[in-house]
């Protein structure tokens, strides 16, 4: 299963550096600026926690459901509202806003702030629907957990939600692999020696 986490967090982290990086080269390179340190701000706290959650995964500590629903249900709404925010200020740009009124579109396109605006807009929604999807699925696991637990408590028998990498014929040959055991945590006896 933690195989399954880290490839949401490590996807999740390079999808944060390519936000960081779209913001910092439109920053560096359009002379208008957008609010940069809401942005970075979001950009570099989720991307570095999405690393060390790898690092935490790759050093054999299971991750906490609870954390990683409520965590990654935050990082999905930052990233929205960071979506939002970007295209609110391409939108408020005065040389936008005399274009629109004038109805030549075609411009718009060309117009560097809007260019990178947009990029940047497009990528922290990808970003966001990925941290959502990590809180679905997060979610549907502890609450399949805690339904196998009072299952066991009153005598019943429930079958535990079983995530697969890639679908369950990929995720049963990485099996073979003795770095993929230990990653997903399903080391054997054999694998000790």
């Amino acid at each position: 299963m933690r195989s399954i986490w880290f490839t949401f967090k490590l996807f999740e982290g390079c999808l944060g550096c390519l936000c960081m990086g779209i913001q910092i080269e439109g920053f560096l390179n359009v002379a208008v600026a957008q609010d940069l340190y809401l942005y970075i701000i979001v950009f570099s706290v989720f991307t570095c926690t999405s690393f060390f959650g790898c690092l935490n995964i790759c050093m054999e500590y299971e991750p906490v459901l609870l954390r990683e629903i409520l965590w990654s249900g935050f990082a999905s709404f930052s990233y929205t509202v960071t979506a939002i925010t970007t295209m609110y200020h391409a939108e408020k740009d005065l040389y936008l806003i005399y274009l629109s009124d004038l109805e030549i579109i075609e411009d718009e396109m060309g117009h560097q702030f809007f260019g990178y605006s947009k990029t940047q807009a497009i990528y922290a929604i990808i970003t966001s629907v990925l941290y959502l999807l990590h809180t679905v699925l997060a979610a549907d696991i502890y609450f399949t957990d805690l339904a196998v637990a009072r299952a066991a408590e009153k005598q019943q028998e429930k079958k535990k939600l079983v995530l697969y990498l890639c679908g369950a014929n990929v995720h049963n040959r990485l099996l073979k692999l003795k770095w993929f055991r230990r990653l997903d945590g399903r080391m054997l006896s054999t694998d000790l020696e």
